[in-house]
């Protein structure tokens, strides 16, 4: 009987992986191993003759036309929406993600997203450097207590923001729940949770349907002066429409940890906007969160190979 070959597994990780973990993985196949970077476009090439895939979630190419052969994707992180997944479907790849792993971690950076816009920390240091505080109260900021938090999206994250918030003092409503949870938190529909909110946070997927939904239309219904935080993805929001909310006062401001492409241009006007406060797209990276996601990757294709996969994504 001819013996077996080796299979092939290949990882491209934006997160450099320790030595251990790259002997977990070399103890299943044969390795091919590669430290990435944001917005790659020759991402594609290194997947190439993988059986056995471990990728960022963060993609900025069409990898399928170089996954023949390929027979498993391990994404590492919870969205999926850089893959096409109706065709690796027909091509017969399975694709499994992590989707529990930074749930506390992205819940407290919104948090930290939305305390630095209400309390406008990022205005305190320039002022103080530049000598422009000479009145009792230098800038007006907003409390918390008594207001309304609308979440777009209640699934695990979201649902840690709501248990955030009502420790704050806020009432907490959501447009979009995960059925498979018990419901812990009132559901509105979309046109009440804009009216409605002083501070709304972005918690869904990116999906056909939430895709741009955060649009002119969207910001003209949204109380005057609420605050939108967005740790989610970029496509949910039409940024020109935000920024427009924004310069004509329809909305106070924003928290922005999420771009696209990533990274964003230096000049992007987000980047710049004395109403925004922004992130690198870290709300899920605090040390642990990290060390789980690589581990869970890896587990996703010990799981694959020993036929018992875990966590597809269907």
């Amino acid at each position: 009987v001819a013996a077996r070959s080796v299979m092939r597994i290949h990882v491209l990780s934006l997160s450099p992986m320790s030595e251990a973990q790259k002997q977990r993985i070399s103890a299943l196949g044969e390795l091919h191993y590669h430290d990435e970077v944001l917005g790659d476009a020759t991402m594609g090439e290194r997947c190439g003759g993988a059986e056995i895939l471990i990728i960022t979630p963060r993609i900025a190419v069409d990898i399928v036309p170089h996954l023949d052969g390929c027979r498993f994707v391990s994404v590492q992180g919870a969205g999926v929406d850089g893959l096409d997944l109706p065709r690796l479907r027909e091509q017969g790849i399975v694709v499994s993600n992590v989707p529990e792993f930074c749930t506390d971690a992205v819940a407290e950076h919104a948090f930290a997203l939305l305390l630095g816009v209400a309390k406008r920390i990022q205005q305190g240091p320039a002022l103080l450097r530049e000598g422009g505080w000479s009145s009792a109260l230098a800038y007006a900021t907003s409390g918390l207590r008594d207001k309304t938090m609308g979440l777009f999206g209640c699934g695990k994250i979201g649902s840690r923001i709501a248990e955030i918030a009502r420790a704050f003092g806020m009432s907490v409503r959501s447009v979009v729940g995960d059925p498979a949870r018990p419901r812990t938190v009132p559901v509105v529909g979309f046109e009440t949770l804009l009216a409605e909110s002083d501070f709304i946070v972005l918690a869904a997927p990116a999906n056909r349907s939430t895709r741009g939904i955060f649009g002119r239309a969207a910001f003209a219904r949204m109380r005057p002066g609420a605050i939108l935080i967005n740790i989610s993805r970029a496509s949910l929001v039409d940024q020109a429409a935000l920024l427009g909310a924004l310069d004509e006062g329809r909305i106070a401001g924003a928290g922005i940890d999420v771009f696209a492409p990533e990274p964003p241009p230096p000049d992007d006007p987000l980047l710049h906007h004395r109403k925004v406060l922004v992130s690198p797209h870290v709300a899920w990276g605090t040390a642990d969160a990290l060390e789980r996601l690589l581990d869970l990757s890896i587990a996703n294709a010990e799981a694959f190979i020993a036929g018992a996969p875990v966590n597809i994504v269907t």
